[in-house]
């Protein structure tokens, strides 16, 4: 939605024109007036504004120094100069700006709208202004690696379904790998970093390891490299002559029994040429891409995992790791439940978001184990059921929901796991606490949007003779929201636009008003928002094809006809 102000020390025009553009449709214009520069200043300095019809020449403050006002606020903003004949030294000056143009007020609305019309599509193409994007498409070069690390992190945290991980976004992010083939994680990092180390130090210390590890190990891979949050290298491998099925077994072995035997001289040459003492964990074989998660956290195990107390540790076997992450039931069945963190903090998202759809995605990938477990009391499983537990819990204390929830369902067993028959059932209660909660949101969500536009609905009909408090920015600021994000929630909630359901309003209100034939219609006219009694009967017939006068004139007819 844009905004049009329209400026004329006129009044009879200014709310001749503001009358026009409130009933064109199909530019879903918010339309402000004033009539006179001062004004139009006021406004400018509380919303922006993004076309100004105005007259050139007023007293107080011309069209022209309006125009320098104009540029300095909103430096985009289309203007448009309202000129007689003997004003062409005023208008020769004004044109020499980007955006603006000028019409003679002789030449009708239908100028005038057309004039503002072009002016809509011109910013709707500005949008899309083909220089912006290109400019755009140079500094994605400029920050490659950051989007390159921000996806890749995501896809080993499993945040990626498998049609989202595909050749075409590897090549957009200008990473050289193939999607379609398996890939080999390493994982390293430095022991002995020190704490005090600046930013700076840091990062030339990590770009020299990134260097040495490369001179090692791309003779005979591709590969790609960032560091995480935590300080953690992580590189992405695989062979760099592969056949196009990936089946080539020799060649995967081959290709780990030459990284590994590297990975030795790499360390040697960081703790000789950077005095970095590093560890890594590499995975012994390579894994599908939608299902490197797993394989990402036990590496990630891997580095924390000590065997005495020698620094740079070298884990080529997640054997090591994956037997102590083996829970043994009470039925003497080994059960090993896989607890994403990061889904968790997705399935946190969701909920707080109100995505119930991809809530219940994610919900069904983190228990659809857990109601295979026989034991209740299998360690792993309750560590997954109190994981989700704790996101509801969270969130029912935030919002206050706990006893509206405890209406529908026993609260209490959100932490109570032996009042659960089985895990089957555990998972069916967390499922229906689900639901119940994104139930309660809907129903919060539309009373909110009830309560606002209720207000919003009030506060015209108690101003409907003040049209500087039915202004979309008025009304907005009554309930805190942006102008364009209440006039697409009053559409939704009321079904008619908000210019539609104050002109209901306003008919309403002057058909009541001319009911009682005590009432001049000049005053009715006032009581309805409108200075002027002409622009008043033109708006009146235009709604009911009938002037004031003519309807008073049958009302008083009706009545006589009663008697």
């Amino acid at each position: 939605m844009y905004r049009l102000l329209i400026v004329d020390d006129e009044e009879i025009i200014a709310d001749g024109l503001n009358e026009v553009f409130q009933s064109r449709k199909e530019f879903e214009l918010d339309v402000y007036k004033a009539y006179s520069g001062i004004d139009a200043l006021n406004i400018l300095n509380k919303v922006r504004i993004d076309i100004v019809l105005t007259d050139i020449r007023m007293p107080g403050m011309s069209g022209l120094e309006l125009l320098e006002k104009i540029h300095d606020s909103w430096p985009k903003c289309k203007v448009i100069f309202l000129t007689g004949y003997n004003e062409f030294d005023f208008v020769y000056t004004a044109i020499q700006h980007e955006g603006v143009s000028y019409i003679l007020k002789t030449e009708g609305y239908s100028k005038i709208i057309k004039m503002v019309g072009n002016a809509v599509t011109t910013l709707e193409k500005s949008l899309m202004a083909q220089e912006v994007l290109q400019k755009a498409k140079e500094q994605i070069g400029t920050t490659i690696e950051l989007l390159q690390k921000d996806y890749l992190l995501g896809v080993l945290r499993g945040e990626y379904s498998k049609s989202e991980i595909n050749q075409r976004q590897f090549n957009e992010l200008e990473i050289p790998l193939k999607s379609e083939l398996p890939v080999i994680i390493l994982l390293g990092r430095v022991e002995n970093l020190d704490k005090g180390i600046s930013y700076s130090e840091k990062s030339r210390l990590f770009f020299s390891i990134k260097l040495l590890a490369e001179k090692y190990l791309n003779s005979h891979t591709w590969s790609v490299h960032f560091v995480d949050e935590n300080k953690n290298f992580i590189w992405l491998i695989q062979p760099n002559k592969m056949r196009k099925d990936g089946e080539d077994g020799e060649l995967w072995i081959r290709t780990l029994t030459f990284i590994k035997g590297n990975l030795e001289l790499v360390q040697a040459a960081c703790k000789e040429s950077v005095s970095a003492i590093l560890s890594f964990a590499l995975d012994d074989c390579p894994v599908r891409w939608e299902v490197a998660i797993e394989r990402f956290t036990t590496l990630k195990m891997m580095l924390n995992y000590r065997i005495g107390q020698v620094s740079g540790m070298l884990f080529t076997d997640k054997s090591i790791v994956e037997k102590d992450l083996l829970v043994n039931s009470s039925e003497g069945e080994i059960e090993k439940l896989y607890l994403s963190q990061t889904k968790l903090d997705m399935l946190s998202q969701y909920l707080e978001h109100g995505q119930k759809e991809e809530f219940s995605k994610t919900f069904k990938e983190l228990t659809i184990n857990l109601k295979r477990v026989k034991s209740i009391l299998n360690n792993y499983a309750q560590e997954s059921f109190y994981s989700i537990g704790l996101i509801f819990l969270t969130y029912i204390n935030r919002w206050n929901l706990s006893e509206k929830i405890n209406l529908k369902i026993r609260l209490s067993m959100l932490m109570k796991v032996n009042v659960h028959e089985n895990w089957h059932n555990a998972v069916e209660f967390l499922d229906k606490l689900g639901d119940i909660i994104f139930n309660e949101q809907h129903i919060d969500q539309d009373r909110r949007a009830e309560d606002a536009i209720s207000r919003v609905k009030n506060h015209i009909k108690d101003n409907i003779h003040n049209q500087d408090e039915l202004s979309l920015m008025r009304l907005a600021e009554l309930v805190f929201f942006n102008p364009s994000y209440l006039s697409r929630l009053f559409k939704q909630v009321s079904g008619t636009n908000l210019t539609e359901y104050i002109w209901k309003v306003r008919i309403k209100r002057a058909e009541e008003l001319l009911g009682n034939i005590d009432i001049k219609i000049h005053e009715v006219a006032e009581a309805v928002g409108y200075d002027s009694p002409t622009n008043f009967s033109r708006f009146f017939k235009k709604l009911t094809n009938t002037t004031p006068q003519e309807y008073r004139e049958v009302i008083i007819s009706k009545r006589l006809n009663r008697k």
